[in-house]
């Protein structure tokens, strides 16, 4: 696991776990032990294959250009553009926390811009959405980490579904890769 190029606050939401599985934990019976908070618990990890690409996505598998070493999703845009349902999951439970969608994004000559989006899907109701705009990638750029959650976990708290897109804006070519989707404690 390559924690250098993600984002603070991912690395912050994900440590406990790591502390846990490395069994480094101080117990809490021990004097000055402080009750750790609630490890994120991850609801979804989307590995990228030839085999495994979303079902109706005008995407193709790249595995020569990869964040994590296993390939990654190769989208070709027009003048347009447009969003890009990657993943709907459904039946995704109670969430404890807070929904939080990680995942890294590249671009090439694109002449727009590219970010993540997260819908969300109450029992009853609107739906909700959040996008990454201020961590989009233009341009030619190197691989971005990429984050996003609601603001007011209340929000997302008992979904029916959720989506998970890529919107680009203007004709490039852009990359996706190590795309998770985690319920994180709320502080």
């Amino acid at each position: 696991m390559i924690l250098l190029s993600w984002p603070l606050r991912t690395i912050l939401a994900i440590a406990p776990a790591l502390v846990a599985a490395c069994g480094t934990e101080v117990p809490p019976d021990r004097p000055g032990a402080v009750a750790a908070a609630r490890s994120p618990v991850q609801i979804a990890h989307f590995p990228l294959s030839e085999n495994r690409v979303p079902a109706g996505a005008d995407a193709v598998f790249d595995p020569d250009v990869s964040q994590d070493g296993g390939g990654s999703l190769r989208v070709l845009t027009g003048e347009e553009g447009g969003r890009l349902r990657l993943y709907r999951l459904d039946d995704v439970g109670p969430v404890e926390g807070s929904l939080l969608y990680t995942g890294f994004l590249k671009s090439q000559d694109l002449r727009g811009t590219a970010f993540l989006e997260l819908w969300c899907h109450p029992p009853e109701g609107n739906p909700a959405f959040v996008r990454g705009v201020p961590t989009r990638v233009a341009g030619t750029s190197d691989w971005k980490p990429q984050e996003l959650s609601f603001s007011r976990p209340e929000t997302c708290h008992d979904p029916v579904s959720v989506e998970l897109n890529v919107v680009i804006h203007g004709a490039g070519t852009v990359w996706i890769d190590n795309l998770r989707l985690w319920d994180v404690a709320v502080e």
